[in-house]
Protein backbone atom coordinates (compact mmCIF):
# COMPACT_ATOMS: atom_id res chain seq x y z
CA UNK A 1 0.00 0.00 0.00
CA UNK A 2 2.70 2.41 0.62
CA UNK A 3 4.43 1.79 -3.09
CA UNK A 4 1.01 2.41 -4.58
CA UNK A 5 0.47 5.85 -2.38
CA UNK A 6 4.10 6.70 -3.38
CA UNK A 7 3.20 5.87 -7.03
CA UNK A 8 -0.47 7.71 -7.02
CA UNK A 9 1.80 10.72 -5.74
CA UNK A 10 5.16 10.75 -7.91
CA UNK A 11 4.50 8.72 -11.47
CA UNK A 12 5.16 10.60 -14.23
CA UNK A 13 2.37 9.32 -16.00
CA UNK A 14 -0.13 10.31 -12.94
CA UNK A 15 1.18 13.85 -12.89
CA UNK A 16 0.57 13.86 -16.97
CA UNK A 17 -2.59 13.05 -16.59
CA UNK A 18 -3.61 15.71 -13.06
CA UNK A 19 -1.48 18.37 -15.61
CA UNK A 20 -4.26 17.05 -18.56
CA UNK A 21 -7.16 17.30 -16.27
CA UNK A 22 -6.60 20.92 -15.16
CA UNK A 23 -6.00 21.50 -19.15
CA UNK A 24 -9.16 20.57 -19.98
CA UNK A 25 -10.62 22.39 -17.06
CA UNK A 26 -8.58 25.78 -19.17
CA UNK A 27 -10.11 24.88 -22.26
CA UNK A 28 -13.46 25.20 -20.70
CA UNK A 29 -13.21 28.70 -20.05
CA UNK A 30 -11.04 29.13 -23.01
CA UNK A 31 -14.17 27.87 -24.86
CA UNK A 32 -16.84 30.13 -22.62
CA UNK A 33 -14.81 33.65 -23.38
CA UNK A 34 -15.64 33.55 -27.43
CA UNK A 35 -19.48 33.72 -25.82
CA UNK A 36 -18.21 36.78 -23.70
CA UNK A 37 -18.06 40.29 -25.09
CA UNK A 38 -14.88 41.43 -26.88
CA UNK A 39 -13.70 44.81 -26.08
CA UNK A 40 -10.44 46.41 -27.34
CA UNK A 41 -9.32 49.80 -27.08
CA UNK A 42 -6.71 51.44 -29.06
CA UNK A 43 -4.25 54.89 -29.13
CA UNK A 44 -2.57 56.06 -31.97
CA UNK A 45 -0.50 58.90 -33.50
CA UNK A 46 0.53 59.81 -37.03
CA UNK A 47 2.73 62.17 -38.34
CA UNK A 48 1.89 63.00 -42.12
CA UNK A 49 5.60 64.10 -42.99
CA UNK A 50 4.36 64.95 -46.62
CA UNK A 51 0.61 65.23 -47.23
CA UNK A 52 -0.64 64.28 -50.31
CA UNK A 53 -1.85 66.79 -53.00
CA UNK A 54 -5.01 66.88 -54.73
CA UNK A 55 -5.64 68.48 -58.17
CA UNK A 56 -8.07 70.73 -58.71
CA UNK A 57 -9.45 73.66 -61.21
CA UNK A 58 -7.77 76.75 -60.09
CA UNK A 59 -10.49 78.97 -60.80
CA UNK A 60 -12.68 77.52 -57.67
CA UNK A 61 -9.69 79.68 -55.23
CA UNK A 62 -8.89 82.07 -58.16
CA UNK A 63 -11.62 83.84 -60.52
CA UNK A 64 -9.01 85.00 -62.12
CA UNK A 65 -7.74 81.90 -63.18
CA UNK A 66 -8.46 80.69 -67.33
CA UNK A 67 -10.85 77.78 -67.08
CA UNK A 68 -7.39 75.33 -68.61
CA UNK A 69 -5.01 76.34 -64.85
CA UNK A 70 -5.05 73.90 -62.15
CA UNK A 71 -3.60 74.00 -59.04
CA UNK A 72 -3.21 71.65 -55.56
CA UNK A 73 -4.52 71.67 -52.24
CA UNK A 74 -3.46 69.30 -49.73
CA UNK A 75 -6.08 67.88 -47.64
CA UNK A 76 -5.36 67.34 -44.35
CA UNK A 77 -2.99 68.25 -41.44
CA UNK A 78 0.24 66.76 -39.97
CA UNK A 79 -0.04 65.27 -36.63
CA UNK A 80 -3.22 63.38 -35.97
CA UNK A 81 -3.89 61.75 -32.95
CA UNK A 82 -6.71 58.95 -31.79
CA UNK A 83 -8.42 57.43 -29.42
CA UNK A 84 -10.85 54.79 -30.19
CA UNK A 85 -12.60 51.77 -28.44
CA UNK A 86 -14.85 48.51 -30.21
CA UNK A 87 -16.79 46.15 -28.49
CA UNK A 88 -18.48 43.02 -30.01
CA UNK A 89 -21.02 40.52 -28.43
CA UNK A 90 -21.84 37.04 -30.20
CA UNK A 91 -25.51 37.10 -29.87
CA UNK A 92 -26.23 33.58 -31.50
CA UNK A 93 -23.35 30.90 -32.99
CA UNK A 94 -24.28 27.47 -32.94
CA UNK A 95 -20.66 26.41 -33.40
CA UNK A 96 -20.07 28.08 -29.70
CA UNK A 97 -22.39 25.83 -27.66
CA UNK A 98 -22.28 23.40 -29.02
CA UNK A 99 -17.77 24.00 -28.89
CA UNK A 100 -19.17 24.64 -25.15
CA UNK A 101 -20.81 21.20 -25.11
CA UNK A 102 -17.20 19.53 -26.77
CA UNK A 103 -14.90 21.14 -23.87
CA UNK A 104 -16.84 19.78 -21.04
CA UNK A 105 -17.13 16.60 -22.32
CA UNK A 106 -13.65 16.33 -22.94
CA UNK A 107 -13.16 17.83 -18.88
CA UNK A 108 -15.16 14.64 -17.98
CA UNK A 109 -13.12 12.38 -20.17
CA UNK A 110 -9.30 13.33 -18.74
CA UNK A 111 -10.84 12.62 -15.36
CA UNK A 112 -11.83 9.00 -16.75
CA UNK A 113 -8.20 9.64 -18.26
CA UNK A 114 -6.50 9.93 -14.70
CA UNK A 115 -8.29 7.26 -13.62
CA UNK A 116 -7.30 4.80 -16.46
CA UNK A 117 -3.29 6.44 -15.78
CA UNK A 118 -3.99 5.10 -11.86
CA UNK A 119 -5.28 1.50 -12.75
CA UNK A 120 -2.45 1.14 -14.94
CA UNK A 121 -0.07 2.13 -12.53
CA UNK A 122 -1.15 0.24 -9.42
CA UNK A 123 -1.39 -2.63 -11.53
CA UNK A 124 2.31 -2.03 -12.74
CA UNK A 125 3.65 -1.45 -9.21
CA UNK A 126 1.66 -4.63 -7.83
CA UNK A 127 3.34 -6.80 -10.21
CA UNK A 128 6.51 -5.10 -10.24
CA UNK A 129 6.43 -5.69 -5.77
CA UNK A 130 5.64 -9.29 -5.65
CA UNK A 131 8.34 -9.86 -8.65
CA UNK A 132 10.77 -8.70 -5.67
CA UNK A 133 9.33 -10.75 -2.70
CA UNK A 134 9.09 -13.92 -4.78
CA UNK A 135 12.83 -13.22 -5.86
CA UNK A 136 13.69 -12.77 -2.22
CA UNK A 137 12.13 -15.79 -1.13
CA UNK A 138 14.39 -17.20 -4.04
CA UNK A 139 17.43 -16.03 -2.31
CA UNK A 140 16.23 -17.43 1.08
CA UNK A 141 15.49 -20.84 0.03
CA UNK A 142 19.21 -20.82 -2.00
CA UNK A 143 21.14 -19.47 1.47
CA UNK A 144 18.93 -22.31 3.12
CA UNK A 145 20.34 -25.06 0.45
CA UNK A 146 23.93 -23.52 0.77
CA UNK A 147 24.21 -24.00 4.37
CA UNK A 148 22.90 -27.38 4.08
CA UNK A 149 25.26 -28.31 1.49
CA UNK A 150 28.04 -27.06 3.27
CA UNK A 151 27.54 -28.78 6.59
CA UNK A 152 27.42 -32.05 4.08
CA UNK A 153 30.49 -30.69 2.17
CA UNK A 154 32.04 -30.52 5.46
CA UNK A 155 30.93 -33.91 6.42
CA UNK A 156 31.93 -35.75 3.45
CA UNK A 157 35.42 -33.65 3.33
CA UNK A 158 35.88 -35.47 7.07
CA UNK A 159 35.24 -38.55 5.49
CA UNK A 160 37.24 -38.85 3.14
CA UNK A 161 40.01 -37.52 4.88
CA UNK A 162 39.32 -40.67 7.54
CA UNK A 163 38.85 -42.79 4.33
CA UNK A 164 35.22 -43.42 4.10
CA UNK A 165 34.69 -41.54 1.22
CA UNK A 166 36.17 -41.14 -2.22
CA UNK A 167 37.57 -37.69 -3.66
CA UNK A 168 35.13 -37.48 -6.31
CA UNK A 169 32.15 -37.33 -3.67
CA UNK A 170 33.74 -34.15 -2.11
CA UNK A 171 34.17 -32.74 -5.71
CA UNK A 172 30.68 -33.01 -6.60
CA UNK A 173 29.67 -31.54 -3.51
CA UNK A 174 31.85 -28.82 -3.89
CA UNK A 175 30.77 -28.19 -7.24
CA UNK A 176 27.09 -27.97 -6.29
CA UNK A 177 28.35 -25.73 -3.83
CA UNK A 178 30.02 -23.27 -6.35
CA UNK A 179 26.91 -23.45 -8.71
CA UNK A 180 24.59 -22.39 -5.70
CA UNK A 181 26.68 -19.65 -5.29
CA UNK A 182 26.64 -18.63 -8.85
CA UNK A 183 23.03 -19.05 -9.01
CA UNK A 184 22.71 -16.76 -5.62
CA UNK A 185 24.09 -13.79 -7.70
CA UNK A 186 22.30 -14.32 -10.48
CA UNK A 187 19.10 -14.01 -8.12
CA UNK A 188 20.68 -11.23 -6.49
CA UNK A 189 20.78 -9.56 -10.13
CA UNK A 190 17.60 -10.13 -10.89
CA UNK A 191 16.42 -8.69 -7.23
CA UNK A 192 18.72 -5.65 -8.10
CA UNK A 193 16.94 -5.33 -11.83
CA UNK A 194 13.22 -6.01 -10.07
CA UNK A 195 13.23 -2.68 -7.17
CA UNK A 196 14.52 -0.57 -9.91
CA UNK A 197 11.67 -1.64 -12.30
CA UNK A 198 9.77 -1.57 -8.97
CA UNK A 199 10.98 2.01 -8.41
CA UNK A 200 10.63 3.46 -11.86
CA UNK A 201 7.29 2.02 -11.56
CA UNK A 202 6.65 4.42 -8.41
CA UNK A 203 8.57 7.54 -9.88
CA UNK A 204 11.39 7.38 -7.80
CA UNK A 205 14.61 7.66 -8.37
CA UNK A 206 16.34 4.54 -9.07
CA UNK A 207 19.59 5.62 -7.23
CA UNK A 208 17.32 5.68 -4.02
CA UNK A 209 17.47 2.66 -1.94
CA UNK A 210 14.37 0.62 -1.03
CA UNK A 211 13.34 -2.11 1.07
CA UNK A 212 9.91 -3.89 0.87
CA UNK A 213 8.38 -5.08 4.16
CA UNK A 214 5.88 -7.04 3.04
CA UNK A 215 4.89 -10.84 3.01
CA UNK A 216 4.12 -13.55 0.94
CA UNK A 217 2.57 -15.36 3.09
CA UNK A 218 -1.10 -13.37 3.07
CA UNK A 219 -1.26 -13.07 -0.32
CA UNK A 220 -4.86 -13.67 -0.91
CA UNK A 221 -6.37 -15.54 -4.16
CA UNK A 222 -9.45 -15.66 -3.20
CA UNK A 223 -12.19 -14.31 -5.62
CA UNK A 224 -16.04 -13.86 -5.51
CA UNK A 225 -17.57 -16.10 -8.33
CA UNK A 226 -21.07 -14.24 -7.78
CA UNK A 227 -18.66 -10.96 -8.51
CA UNK A 228 -17.50 -12.25 -11.83
CA UNK A 229 -20.71 -13.48 -12.76
CA UNK A 230 -22.76 -10.32 -12.40
CA UNK A 231 -19.82 -7.85 -13.17
CA UNK A 232 -20.77 -6.02 -16.31
CA UNK A 233 -17.45 -4.84 -18.70
CA UNK A 234 -19.11 -2.03 -19.58
CA UNK A 235 -18.64 -0.33 -16.43
CA UNK A 236 -14.42 -1.03 -17.01
CA UNK A 237 -12.56 2.05 -17.32
CA UNK A 238 -11.73 1.29 -21.03
CA UNK A 239 -15.47 1.11 -21.79
CA UNK A 240 -16.21 4.66 -20.40
CA UNK A 241 -13.06 5.95 -22.68
CA UNK A 242 -14.62 4.80 -25.26
CA UNK A 243 -18.07 6.08 -24.34
CA UNK A 244 -16.68 9.78 -24.34
CA UNK A 245 -14.56 9.24 -27.50
CA UNK A 246 -18.10 8.28 -28.93
CA UNK A 247 -20.05 11.69 -27.31
CA UNK A 248 -17.22 13.73 -28.70
CA UNK A 249 -17.68 12.16 -32.26
CA UNK A 250 -21.26 12.83 -31.90
CA UNK A 251 -21.02 16.57 -30.97
CA UNK A 252 -18.44 16.88 -33.97
CA UNK A 253 -21.79 16.30 -36.37
CA UNK A 254 -24.05 18.55 -34.87
CA UNK A 255 -21.32 21.11 -34.90
CA UNK A 256 -20.73 20.79 -38.22
CA UNK A 257 -24.70 20.78 -38.42
CA UNK A 258 -24.90 24.35 -36.91
CA UNK A 259 -23.17 25.43 -39.41
CA UNK A 260 -25.72 25.79 -41.77
CA UNK A 261 -27.68 27.79 -39.14
CA UNK A 262 -27.06 32.06 -39.73
CA UNK A 263 -24.56 33.82 -37.18
CA UNK A 264 -25.77 36.77 -35.49
CA UNK A 265 -23.02 39.62 -33.85
CA UNK A 266 -23.80 43.23 -32.02
CA UNK A 267 -21.07 45.26 -32.90
CA UNK A 268 -20.15 48.81 -31.33
CA UNK A 269 -17.80 51.40 -31.29
CA UNK A 270 -16.67 55.05 -30.49
CA UNK A 271 -13.65 56.77 -30.97
CA UNK A 272 -12.27 60.84 -30.78
CA UNK A 273 -9.70 62.11 -32.66
CA UNK A 274 -7.84 65.67 -32.98
CA UNK A 275 -4.97 66.90 -35.25
CA UNK A 276 -2.79 70.15 -35.41
CA UNK A 277 0.22 71.47 -37.32
CA UNK A 278 2.41 71.93 -34.89
CA UNK A 279 3.11 68.75 -33.06
CA UNK A 280 3.59 71.09 -30.06
CA UNK A 281 0.02 72.29 -30.18
CA UNK A 282 -1.52 68.39 -30.35
CA UNK A 283 -2.36 67.93 -27.23
CA UNK A 284 -2.77 71.50 -25.01
CA UNK A 285 -6.04 73.04 -23.97
CA UNK A 286 -6.85 74.28 -26.95
CA UNK A 287 -7.04 70.93 -29.01
CA UNK A 288 -10.38 70.39 -30.92
CA UNK A 289 -11.45 66.70 -29.80
CA UNK A 290 -13.92 64.98 -32.40
CA UNK A 291 -15.99 62.46 -31.30
CA UNK A 292 -17.44 59.26 -33.34
CA UNK A 293 -19.56 56.39 -32.62
CA UNK A 294 -21.45 53.14 -34.31
CA UNK A 295 -23.53 50.56 -33.38
CA UNK A 296 -24.64 47.43 -35.91
CA UNK A 297 -25.85 43.89 -35.75
CA UNK A 298 -24.19 41.77 -38.38
CA UNK A 299 -25.88 38.41 -39.95
CA UNK A 300 -23.77 35.94 -41.45
CA UNK A 301 -26.11 33.39 -43.43
CA UNK A 302 -24.37 30.53 -45.04
CA UNK A 303 -25.53 30.38 -48.49
CA UNK A 304 -23.25 27.54 -50.76
CA UNK A 305 -19.90 25.94 -49.76
CA UNK A 306 -20.19 23.55 -52.77
CA UNK A 307 -21.59 20.74 -50.67
CA UNK A 308 -18.61 20.71 -48.51
CA UNK A 309 -20.10 20.24 -44.83
CA UNK A 310 -22.25 17.59 -46.51
CA UNK A 311 -19.62 15.47 -46.63
CA UNK A 312 -17.88 16.48 -43.98
CA UNK A 313 -20.92 15.07 -42.19
CA UNK A 314 -20.93 12.32 -44.24
CA UNK A 315 -16.97 11.51 -43.13
CA UNK A 316 -17.95 12.73 -39.36
CA UNK A 317 -20.42 9.68 -39.32
CA UNK A 318 -18.14 7.03 -40.99
CA UNK A 319 -15.83 8.08 -38.06
CA UNK A 320 -18.57 7.28 -35.14
CA UNK A 321 -19.47 4.16 -36.83
CA UNK A 322 -15.63 2.94 -36.87
CA UNK A 323 -15.93 4.50 -33.31
CA UNK A 324 -19.02 1.79 -32.64
CA UNK A 325 -17.42 -0.86 -34.16
CA UNK A 326 -14.06 -0.03 -32.19
CA UNK A 327 -16.50 -0.27 -28.98
CA UNK A 328 -18.39 -3.46 -29.96
CA UNK A 329 -14.95 -5.31 -30.30
CA UNK A 330 -13.59 -3.49 -26.74
CA UNK A 331 -15.96 -5.00 -24.45
CA UNK A 332 -16.21 -8.54 -25.84
CA UNK A 333 -12.32 -8.36 -25.12
CA UNK A 334 -12.61 -7.05 -22.03
CA UNK A 335 -15.47 -9.91 -21.14
CA UNK A 336 -12.52 -12.54 -22.84
CA UNK A 337 -10.17 -10.54 -21.07
CA UNK A 338 -12.34 -11.52 -17.70
CA UNK A 339 -13.15 -15.14 -18.63
CA UNK A 340 -9.31 -15.52 -19.68
CA UNK A 341 -8.26 -14.10 -16.25
CA UNK A 342 -10.26 -16.34 -14.03
CA UNK A 343 -9.77 -19.43 -15.62
CA UNK A 344 -5.89 -18.33 -15.36
CA UNK A 345 -5.57 -17.55 -11.83
CA UNK A 346 -7.93 -21.47 -11.20
CA UNK A 347 -5.33 -23.28 -13.73
CA UNK A 348 -2.10 -21.42 -11.60
CA UNK A 349 -4.05 -21.95 -7.83
CA UNK A 350 -4.01 -25.32 -8.72
CA UNK A 351 -0.78 -25.45 -10.44
CA UNK A 352 0.53 -24.30 -7.51
CA UNK A 353 -0.84 -26.20 -5.19
CA UNK A 354 1.16 -29.11 -7.33
CA UNK A 355 4.26 -27.54 -7.02
CA UNK A 356 3.95 -27.11 -3.23
CA UNK A 357 3.51 -30.54 -2.44
CA UNK A 358 6.10 -31.42 -5.19
CA UNK A 359 8.53 -29.55 -3.07
CA UNK A 360 7.50 -30.71 -0.11
CA UNK A 361 7.76 -34.47 -1.19
CA UNK A 362 11.35 -33.34 -2.91
CA UNK A 363 12.36 -32.25 0.77
CA UNK A 364 11.09 -35.45 2.40
CA UNK A 365 13.43 -37.45 -0.17
CA UNK A 366 16.12 -35.07 0.01
CA UNK A 367 16.34 -35.76 4.25
CA UNK A 368 15.47 -39.36 3.74
CA UNK A 369 18.77 -39.54 1.67
CA UNK A 370 20.91 -37.40 3.72
CA UNK A 371 20.67 -39.26 6.22
CA UNK A 372 20.96 -42.61 4.84
CA UNK A 373 24.20 -40.79 3.31
CA UNK A 374 24.86 -40.30 6.65
CA UNK A 375 24.98 -43.41 8.25
CA UNK A 376 27.04 -44.72 5.71
CA UNK A 377 24.35 -46.44 3.65
CA UNK A 378 23.47 -44.27 0.69
CA UNK A 379 25.91 -42.68 -1.99
CA UNK A 380 26.57 -39.03 -2.60
CA UNK A 381 25.32 -39.23 -6.39
CA UNK A 382 21.98 -40.46 -4.99
CA UNK A 383 22.29 -37.04 -2.28
CA UNK A 384 23.09 -35.15 -4.91
CA UNK A 385 20.63 -35.94 -7.43
CA UNK A 386 17.99 -35.67 -4.24
CA UNK A 387 19.23 -32.04 -3.68
CA UNK A 388 18.95 -31.32 -7.18
CA UNK A 389 15.45 -32.56 -7.44
CA UNK A 390 14.50 -30.81 -4.54
CA UNK A 391 16.26 -27.13 -6.10
CA UNK A 392 14.35 -27.29 -9.25
CA UNK A 393 11.24 -28.35 -7.45
CA UNK A 394 11.27 -24.89 -5.51
CA UNK A 395 12.20 -23.11 -8.42
CA UNK A 396 9.17 -24.69 -9.88
CA UNK A 397 6.91 -23.68 -6.74
CA UNK A 398 8.29 -20.44 -7.18
CA UNK A 399 7.41 -19.62 -10.62
CA UNK A 400 3.88 -21.04 -10.27
CA UNK A 401 3.54 -18.78 -6.79
CA UNK A 402 4.23 -15.55 -9.18
CA UNK A 403 2.10 -16.76 -11.65
CA UNK A 404 -0.84 -17.36 -10.01
CA UNK A 405 0.18 -13.70 -8.37
CA UNK A 406 -0.09 -12.37 -11.88
CA UNK A 407 -3.13 -14.10 -12.67
CA UNK A 408 -4.87 -12.55 -9.38
CA UNK A 409 -3.86 -8.97 -10.12
CA UNK A 410 -4.81 -9.54 -13.77
CA UNK A 411 -8.38 -10.69 -12.52
CA UNK A 412 -8.79 -7.78 -10.10
CA UNK A 413 -7.92 -5.42 -12.91
CA UNK A 414 -10.81 -7.53 -14.94
CA UNK A 415 -12.94 -7.11 -12.15
CA UNK A 416 -12.19 -3.06 -11.90
CA UNK A 417 -10.70 -3.71 -8.21
CA UNK A 418 -7.75 -2.08 -8.79
CA UNK A 419 -8.93 1.60 -8.84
Amino acid sequence: KDAIAYALANNENIKNARVATKDAEAQVFETRADGLPQIDAGFGYTNNTQLQQSIVRADIFDPTAGPDDITTVAFGIQHQSNFNVTASQMIWDGSFFIGLQAARKLREKVIVDEVKAKVDVVEQVTKAYYLVLVNQVRTELINTNISTLESTLNETRTLYENGFAEKIDVTRLQVQLNNLKTEKQGVEQVISSSKNLLKLSMGMPVIEPVSLTASLDNFDFSYSASEIQAFNVQERVEARQMDFLKDLAMLDIKNVNSQYIPKVTLNAGWGRNTGNDSFGNLWNNNRRWFSSSSIGLNISIPVFDGLRKKYTIERKKYQLETLNNQYSMLTNNLQQQLIDAKEALDVNIERLEVQEANMALAKEVTDITREKYSEGIGSNLELINAEDGYKQAEVNYLSALYQAILAKIDLDRSLGNLN
